[in-house]
């Protein structure tokens, strides 16, 4: 079967009945068809004391981002692109750390607007839209340290799947290896055309995004990332969520 390469495109939140979809990032085919027979059984081969939980991650991952005064808003608006993604590989490296996961290479790059990032086990990167990186409104602020905790993530949902069950749910685990490689609930990529669907109202809306948005990858990702910047928020590190009604 042919996997996936490029996972976690994460995008600013719409709607749920969305009428202008973003273009995509490229998607790249893997060139590995080779999963572990340990992978394929789904079999624990962790030792006991490296299991990891949600709530330690969660709480260690923001424990150390509230201790680092750079990435406090006035501190971060001093720092010049180069010493942003310098900073962000530093915090990479901690979160991998915390998650029991090997750590990747943060890159910056020039993405269309509404595009925050994407994870890419085969390149073993993350990818941050400058654009967004490079500015001081606090809701970009948040929205840096939100993709990079989303994105690692899925680099921790991928460790699980392909390489060692660490994970405290093996029932969880296997949902995302369905979603990851499984033919018929393989992820999905948001194509930006639209896909009309008839609604109980008698009209017919576009679900493209929303095929991406409710994946089980996603959804673990968006409220994993979700749960820490609720306690950076409760600590000043980053500004309140802003009303998405």
């Amino acid at each position: 079967m042919e996997l996936e390469k490029l996972e976690g495109i994460k995008e600013v939140s719409q709607p749920e009945i969305v009428e202008d979809i973003p273009i995509p990032l490229e998607t790249h085919e893997n060139d590995s068809h080779e999963l572990t027979e340990n992978v394929e059984t789904l079999e624990p081969i962790n030792e006991a004391n490296e299991i990891v939980t949600d709530v330690e991650m969660t709480e260690g991952i923001a424990d150390y981002l509230a201790s680092l005064e750079d990435f406090k808003l006035e501190n971060w608006s001093k720092l010049t692109l180069e010493e942003r993604a310098e900073l962000l590989n530093k915090v990479e490296q901690q979160i991998a750390a915390i998650e029991h996961r090997p750590p990747l290479k943060v890159e910056l790059e020039k993405m269309e607007p509404r595009h925050l990032g994407y994870q890419c086990a085969a390149q073993n990167k993350i990818a941050l839209n400058s654009l967004y990186v490079m500015s001081n409104d606090p809701r970009m602020h948040r929205e840096v340290l939100d993709t990079i905790v989303h994105e690692g993530r899925h680099a921790y949902q991928h460790y699980n799947v392909d390489v060692k069950l660490i994970h405290e749910s093996g029932s969880e685990v296997a949902s995302w290896r369905q979603n990851f490689y499984n033919p018929q609930f393989q992820y999905y990529h948001s194509t930006g055309h639209k896909i009309m669907i008839p609604f109980s109202d008698g009209k017919r809306y576009d679900v493209d995004f929303r095929l991406y948005y409710y994946q089980p990858v996603e959804i673990d990702a968006r409220n994993f990332a979700g749960d820490v910047l609720s306690k950076l928020e409760q600590r000043g590190v980053v500004c309140a969520k802003p009303n998405e009604d």
